[in-house]
């Protein structure tokens, strides 16, 4: 419990730093080579272009990278607001993080290609979807909530079960061709990566 609550008091940290316009950088590991852990769901790679990624993790969930590039866990078979599993799951949440390998924030090409592991989180069904999405609507705009709503959601926020991922860059090209005066943060061209992922154990 105490940890989960140092965990959400950071999620607000981050959130709140985030609208200050204060954003940490992120730490350079790219000469970490990738692991497969005993247990886990382990494949590799390539994003080029315009083009999407996808890979089965099994037969109810997928990785994708949308272009751009962003991180996606889906359900195999998406229905209404049902549609993607790590953003709800993965901090900070009004900032850059590990899920977006797209330039934003200030963020150059070079270090998004040389930021690895890039660790995130992911519910695993729809139900804990809709549950996570309301208690993370409370954490971050308790304002429109009362005070013992928000209260409980910052204390139950990431309890339901989760998958874990990590995914390290391996190799990429980085272009500058298209570089403008206002914008200098250079294109990934191309990228290939290697991907860990861990589902909660079923009960």
């Amino acid at each position: 419990m105490k940890l989960r609550r140092l965990m959400l008091v950071l999620v607000c940290a981050l959130a709140a730093s985030a609208q200050t316009g204060i954003v940490a950088k992120k730490r350079v590991a790219a000469k970490e080579k990738p692991v497969c852990s005993r247990g886990a769901i382990c494949f590799s790679g390539r994003a080029a272009g315009g083009s999407e990624f996808r890979r089965a993790i099994n037969g109810e969930l997928r990785l994708v990278l949308e272009p751009g590039w962003t991180i996606r866990v889906e359900p195999t078979r998406p229905a209404g607001e049902c549609l993607e599993f790590a953003s709800v799951a993965t901090e900070p949440y009004r900032a850059h993080r590990d899920l977006d390998i797209d330039m934003s924030y200030g963020w150059t090409a070079e270090e998004e290609v040389g930021t690895s592991p890039r660790e995130f989180h992911f519910v695993t069904n729809c139900a804990d979807l809709e549950v996570e999405s309301d208690r993370l609507s409370k954490a971050l705009w308790g304002y429109s909530y009362p005070k013992e709503a928000v209260e409980k959601a910052l204390m139950e926020m990431g309890s339901s079960p989760m998958g874990t991922g990590r995914l390290w860059i391996t190799k990429s090209k980085v272009s500058h061709a298209d570089e403008t005066a206002e914008d200098k943060l250079g294109k990934i061209e191309w990228m290939e990566f290697s991907v860990e992922i861990k589902l909660p154990r079923r009960k």
